[in-house]
């Protein structure tokens, strides 16, 4: 009889029940650098620069750092490190060298767009920035996001370490003003415009007496001898009143400091009428100033007096204007501002400068259609002529 065969449990199929440690690893929340930062009372930057081991951040910090990324069972990001790695491999690109910042105060976020030497400046420095390796980035201070001090933050998250100040707009000159609250210490700095007032940083800026005085020689080689200042409050503010300094010199020395007030009016509040009647009242044969806008004004008060009057902007707006006058070169200031802020990053000249400095660009003529030579016109006075300085005293 053959033997029984011998009954075999059957086989179990594989546990498929997690263990404990498996399973809270599974569900538990991904630890973040805000988690660790929040743990040790510090920045997420912070935290953030530590585990790269940069050399900014001291090695006591690195240290609590480590310990709590450990003890909380911090793993990195699968996909930030591989944004992180594409970005280190772009700055390792030939020829690039990182971000500058152009910081802009307009009213609204691209109105410095609109105003021809704003974005001509932009337009230079980014020329200039390309071609040193530099992107030139703009950054609106007055977006909400940046309040508190955070723009300093976020650009210094970016790795940026250069800043171009734009011109301020009209509202915030003068001041450092809330829209610049920035750690100044942290960044390589350089204005446009000697529109802040404070702090004082190192400036590139037109030079505003030589551009007036340039002015002045042209008009009267064109046979102007009555030449006029109009000029809004703020823009005479805003050149340091070097424009100002420079008419009044000029009148002086012509003898017409009683013939020639000037025109000054606040910003918004031109009164047609009464530039009608002071060019009227003083028999102005041409005016200077900084505001294009006041030209269809010229217009009619030529029709009005019968006769031409000659008109020249401080700030040519571009080679299809009709006015003649000063061209500021806006580019040139961009470029001359990349380079001496790439001159600082490079030796980390960073914060406020113990000795800020000052860049004086010159600016060119323009002839256009708003002046002309007038018929039976004589040079000016040779300068010999003129009473010199030290017989007003």
């Amino acid at each position: 009889m053959p033997a029984a065969r011998k009954k075999t449990a059957p086989k179990k199929a594989p546990s498929t029940v997690r263990t404990k440690t498996e399973s809270n690893e599974k569900s538990a929340p991904r630890v973040t650098l805000r988690d660790i930062a929040e743990k040790l009372g510090v920045s997420r930057m912070t935290v953030s620069l530590a585990l790269r081991d940069d050399v900014h951040v001291a090695k006591s910090t690195k240290r609590k750092v480590l310990a709590m990324s450990r003890k909380l069972g911090f793993r990195a990001d699968p996909k930030v490190a591989k944004l992180m790695s594409d970005l280190a491999r772009l700055r390792r690109t030939p020829g690039y060298q990182g971000e500058i910042a152009f910081l802009t105060s307009s009213q609204s976020e691209f109105a410095w767009k609109e105003s021809y030497h704003f974005f001509g400046c932009f337009r230079g420095a980014e020329k200039r920035g390309l071609e040193l390796g530099y992107r030139l980035t703009p950054f609106w201070t007055r977006d909400p996001q940046f309040e508190k001090k955070r723009l300093s933050s976020i650009l210094f998250a970016r790795g940026i370490q250069g800043i171009i100040i734009a011109p301020l707009a009209v509202d915030v000159a003068g001041v450092a003003d809330p829209v610049l609250d920035l750690d100044w210490k942290r960044f390589c700095l350089v204005h446009l415009g000697a529109t802040l007032l404070r702090p004082e940083l190192n400036l590139v800026r037109h030079n505003h007496f030589h551009g007036m005085r340039h002015s002045l020689d042209r008009l009267e080689s064109h046979g102007y001898r009555r030449i006029g200042f109009a000029i809004v409050e703020s823009g005479d503010i805003l050149s340091s009143r070097l424009w100002t300094a420079a008419y009044l010199h000029w009148r002086n020395r012509r003898g017409m400091d009683a013939d020639l007030p000037g025109f000054v009016y606040p910003w918004g509040a031109f009164s047609e009428d009464r530039f009608c009647d002071w060019i009227r009242d003083h028999k102005l044969d041409a005016v200077v100033t900084m505001q294009g806008d006041l030209y269809p004004a010229i217009k009619r008060i030529q029709k009005s007096l019968s006769r031409h009057v000659g008109f020249s902007v401080l700030d040519h707006p571009g080679d299809k204007s009709p006015f003649s006058g000063i061209e500021q070169n806006a580019a040139e200031h961009g470029q001359v501002a990349v380079d001496q802020l790439v001159h600082a990053m490079n030796h980390n000249l960073t914060g406020l400068p113990r000795q800020p400095l000052q860049t004086l660009i010159q600016g060119r003529w323009h002839e256009a259609s708003s002046t002309r030579k007038l018929p039976g016109h004589h040079p000016p006075p040779p300068r010999e002529r003129i009473k010199l300085l030290r017989d007003h005293f």
